[in-house]
């Protein structure tokens, strides 16, 4: 082992990791370019080491020929990323080119295994074995360099043109591959017996180590959080390994009785030591190259949680700050409201940016049709260098005062406002995993912030209300109180319909809206007509409204009831009629066990009551797989007795003093029946209450069925 054969393998390992990286993520004909460049180079790399540790000339001469292989793709891959990478792909001249280069590297492929471009093996400088060049290598060296120094031209003209972040992308890219190509150019000397070394052979790293910057920091080849954290690990393990190294090679150096059995303890030590160098570099990227190395899932369940706990906007704001500025290590945050009535946006939250006395900001229609309207995130600095947007007063406007990036809040089609976003603190641009971390916070936020609004507006009301029924008369406060009842219930039926409906609603709105819109991809016919089935749910939301609203009526006392005489017998009879279909479909056997004797008729509401036995026959068929249903009807003393038996799965101990409670639902009942809402006999004993009457369930256990019964008195 010595310097040139473990830059072969450092070569081959970092090439091969980016590539794989790459690999992994958005196919696009920029990446698929780099992914060959990088398996090129990682080619060549293995190839170069075999060659060294060669022990024959034959053998040294085989692997050199077939590392010549590699050398040919290496420049025409470069090139085939840079027309994709900077548009100039669809220029006729670089098409043809590029095509030109394809026949150019299969013909020198198919000569490498002559003469004519490696000659044979001789003993050079400190090698035993090293390359003569054969009589067409100056065919190859043409194409290499000329391939090469072409690609350069492109980057460094287009560098006066391109936006900032394409700027720090196109530095690093020439710096990196220039390092990199002018390291590899060294081996060439020596095949025309020029006395030097290729010792700049490890310079072909450094494409990959400034690639990888590039990528992390500077957004390039929509690579994510991925490409971060196996930075800090590979980064760590490198140094983890180096250090073992070392220290295997001073023990064997220094101490003469070096036996195997401590490798296993310096592999104990090494294990020991990963953790707290893995933990040094992850502060140290977080300080000065990722500004931070946050999970987007958690960033958006975190947000998630934190929006369903209230409908202040105040706390909203303060949730939102918190959660992104940790997420992002930002300078400067704000949140801009949109004033349809003004049509501008109006900064009700800023921590960091400068406005002076600049509250209100136009409305700019070009950023609304391009950007706002369309849901994207907008970026100051890309946006400056579109041609619409050159010189537009309010991009100018934003880059003054410090912003970054605007994130819109839409709820549909209606815009709430922007979260405004400065420079981060690590001085890295935004890359795509914030962008998309941005969208779906920006939608969850602008739910959020809706219904805080609309709740906003209605306690103001009530606050209004309350003040002009003060100024009354008296037979007015009388009324007054009333209106307090009233104002409650209102209260708890809004905070209900607004928190516990329409939040649960936002990943609904938020993620199927993205999905359907292709902003996380396009998507097949099966998963468009899985996710429209979403839309189904519109029955189900109905009748959970429906109860929510029978709820609020039972509790403020406006639930109005019509009584009159009604044969609890044919309605019983009636229901299981109505849902036989049901019970089919699913090869149950519902049956009604008629009474022996006649019954006395009750005098109650048909329709409520009817709801009521609607409901638990209906549950019966849900829960039971098999078995049967079993509907009877009973007098005891001068009551009536409703019940339903089934054969289902059973109720445990422990969930019966909840069933009947709102919003409860029995254990495992969702893996049998995933859209109940725990409201329908909380609904049902409301009713049967109302009716002076009561309403229970009974079951031996899990698995063995259970029975819901309700009694009504017959006067």
């Amino acid at each position: 082992m010595n310097f040139y054969t473990l830059s072969a393998i450092i070569n081959a390992l970092t090439s091969l990791i980016l590539g794989i990286i790459i690999l992994r993520k958005k196919k696009s004909n920029i990446n698929i370019s780099f992914i060959l460049f990088c398996f090129s180079v990682t080619f060549w790399s293995i190839a170069y080491f075999l060659w060294q540790v060669s022990d024959n000339s034959e053998s040294a001469l085989l692997w050199c020929k077939i590392l010549t292989v590699g050398s040919i793709f290496i420049p025409l891959f470069y090139f085939r990323f840079t027309i994709f990478y900077l548009n100039a792909y669809e220029k006729i001249y670089n098409r043809i080119l590029l095509y030109i280069g394809y026949l150019s590297a299969l013909f020198l492929a198919l000569i490498s295994p002559t003469s004519l471009l490696v000659k044979d093996m001789s003993a050079k400088l400190v090698f035993r074995f090293w390359p003569d060049a054969g009589s067409f290598y100056w065919l190859f060296l043409l194409m290499f360099f000329g391939f090469v120094v072409y690609s350069v031209s492109l980057f460094i003209g287009s560098y006066g043109d391109a936006s900032e972040i394409k700027k720090q992308q196109i530095k690093f890219l020439l710096f990196g591959t220039g390092l990199g190509f002018l390291g590899g150019s060294t081996n060439f000397l020596l095949w025309y017996n020029i006395p030097i070394l290729p010792v700049g052979n490890i310079l072909v790293s450094l494409y990959v180590i400034l690639t990888a910057y590039a990528i992390v920091v500077h957004r390039l080849m929509d690579i994510k959080m991925v490409m971060r954290r196996y930075s800090v690990f590979l980064a760590s393990l490198s140094v983890v390994l180096v250090l073992a190294t070392a220290v295997k090679y001073l023990a064997e150096t220094y101490f003469y009785d070096y036996t195997s059995w401590a490798d296993p303890l310096i592999l104990v030590a090494a294990l020991f030591i990963f953790p707290p160098i893995r933990n040094y570099f992850y502060r140290l990227a977080n300080r000065y190259f990722f500004s931070s190395l946050y999970d987007s899932g958690e960033v958006i369940a975190s947000l998630s949680d934190k929006l369903r706990t209230t409908l202040e906007t105040e706390k909203i704001y303060d949730f939102i700050y918190q959660i992104l500025t940790n997420a992002f290590h930002v300078k400067a945050f704000g949140l801009l409201i949109y004033s349809e009535a003004d049509k501008n946006f109006v900064a009700d939250y800023n921590n960091g940016f400068t406005l002076n006395k600049q509250k209100s900001f136009p409305e700019d229609k070009i950023l609304n049709e391009m950007f706002i309207k369309k849901n994207q995130p907008i970026i100051t600095e890309d946006a400056g260098h579109t041609p619409e947007l050159n010189g537009n007063q309010t991009i100018e406007m934003l880059k003054k005062i410090g912003v970054e990036i605007l994130a819109p809040l839409n709820v549909k089609d209606k815009t709430i406002g922007l979260i405004a976003l400065g420079k981060k603190e690590s001085g890295d641009m935004y890359n795509d995993e914030d962008l998309k971390v941005l969208e779906v916070a920006g939608a969850q936020t602008a739910i959020a912030l809706e219904n805080a609004l609309l709740y906003k507006e209605t306690k103001n009301f009530s606050l209004k209300l309350e003040k002009e029924v003060e100024r009354a008369t008296r037979d007015l406060k009388k009324a007054n109180i009333q209106l307090k009842k009233l104002d409650a219930a209102k209260s708890e039926f809004i905070s209900i319909a607004s928190h516990q409906l329409r939040t649960p609603l936002t990943v609904i709105k938020g993620y199927i809206s993205m999905m359907l819109e292709g902003n996380f991809g396009p998507l097949t016919k099966p998963e468009e007509e899985s996710l429209g089935k979403v839309f189904e749910s519109n029955e189900r939301l109905i009748q959970l409204v429906e109860d929510l609203l029978n709820i609020s009526r039972i509790e403020s006392g406006r639930l109005q009831f019509n009584y009159k005489e009604t044969d609890l017998n044919k309605m019983a009879e009636s229901v299981v009629d109505e849902l036989s279909t049901n019970a089919k479909k699913k090869n149950l056997i519902l049956e009604y066990k008629a009474p022996a004797e006649a019954l006395p008729t009750l005098k109650l509401d048909d329709e409520k009551v009817r709801q009521v036995v609607m409901n638990l026959v209906d549950n019966a068929i849900k829960y039971t797989k098999e078995g049967k249903v079993t509907v009877t009807v009973e007098q005891a003393g001068n009551k009536l007795h409703f019940c339903v038996a089934d054969s289902g799965m059973g109720i445990k101990p422990e969930d019966m003093p909840n069933l009947f409670k709102k919003f409860s639902r029995g254990t495992g009942t969702s893996l049998i029946h995933t859209e109940g809402t725990g409201l329908g006999l909380y609904v049902a004993r409301m009713m049967i209450e109302a009716h002076k009457g009561k309403v229970w369930a009974e079951s031996d256990g899990v698995g063995k069925g259970s029975k819901f019964c309700f009694e009504l008195p017959v006067k």
